[in-house]
């Protein structure tokens, strides 16, 4: 029938082809943005799930960077105490050296001369070895934040040659337990230590660690006896850190992985299922623009019937 008030065919034809512009537009917003959820596409349902997932990723990777600093921090602290290490031998062989009695007294002043220097070094670099500014070998702990509500600290030994403890010697890496006294006297318990005693007649500037005689030089070895195992020790206890937190950095890189494919799985776009309905929307919205014309040009009918 045919009729002028109503366009029924034409007025359907509309609607189907402001809905397949609709889709279209959804679609076209997934594949520029790239993502399911968001503004002109946003499903409730997953908007949420999809903000946790990526919120616990991001915080995941910001604690896998603190890992990290810390890792390289607590790798400068045991390059240098390996160095230390070495340079303990040295101390120690100058002081078997020095000990003996058939040394003459010039030749042990120079012994204690290449001593005092290693051990004023040693002092040194346990002072000023720094990390971003911060300083890593005299004792202060490191807190390190996981991003997920926990902050684990990393116990710090003091490097320092001169460092004491009052009890034990643990968080002392050469593990003393008091100061030393002027020429070594405080034996097995004692603290190296660079401290400068005065200069006498004939005889050089020393410090209170010293082998300038056969008896302090007896001395002294006892005492690196006790601390360069300590030293050892200590610098185990940095290693286990290192391999810790490198075990850590594994486990937390790995949990911001399954975080971030949750997150992608639920809000990415998939751009096989888009591009196929965009194709799909684009054909139709192609026949939608014909049949509308069609319908519309019924009018000629009904013009013709008025002739």
């Amino acid at each position: 029938m045919s009729t002028i008030n109503y366009n029924f065919a034409a007025n359907v034809a509309a609607n189907n082809l402001a809905k397949n512009e609709r889709l279209l537009d959804v679609t076209m917003n997934k594949l520029s943005s790239g993502q399911r959820v968001g503004v002109g596409t946003n499903e409730p349902g997953a908007l949420g799930l999809y903000n946790r997932l990526s919120e616990e990723g991001s915080t995941l990777r910001a604690g896998l960077d603190n890992v990290n600093y810390t890792i390289s921090s607590l790798k400068v602290v045991e390059s240098v105490a390996m160095t230390m290490n070495t340079m303990g031998n040295r101390l120690l062989d100058l002081s078997i050296k020095a000990s003996s009695t058939t040394m003459n007294t010039q030749d042990r002043y120079a012994l204690d001369g290449e001593f005092q220097s290693i051990l004023t070094e040693m002092e040194r670099l346990a002072t000023e070895t720094q990390f971003n500014g911060t300083d890593v070998m005299i004792g202060t702990d490191i807190k390190v934040n996981y991003g997920e509500g926990t902050e684990v600290t990393i116990a710090m030994d003091d490097f320092r040659p001169s460092a004491k403890t009052a009890t034990t010697g643990d968080g002392v890496a050469f593990g003393a337990l008091i100061d030393n006294t002027a020429g070594s006297a405080a034996g097995v318990t004692a603290a190296l230590t660079s401290t400068v005693t005065a200069a006498a007649v004939e005889v050089p500037a020393t410090s209170f660690t010293t082998i300038s005689t056969a008896a302090f030089a007896a001395l002294t070895k006892s005492i690196l006896d006790a601390r360069l195992p300590a030293l050892s020790e200590a610098i185990g206890r940095l290693g286990g850190a290192i391999r810790s937190l490198e075990f850590a950095a594994e486990a937390q890189a790995a949990k911001a992985v399954g975080a971030e494919a949750g997150a992608s799985k639920i809000g990415d776009t998939d751009y096989a299922i888009e591009t196929a309905r965009l194709a799909s929307a684009q054909v139709i919205s192609q026949a939608a623009t014909a049949i509308l014309a069609q319908a519309n040009a019924r009018s000629s009918t009904v013009l013709t019937l008025l002739k």
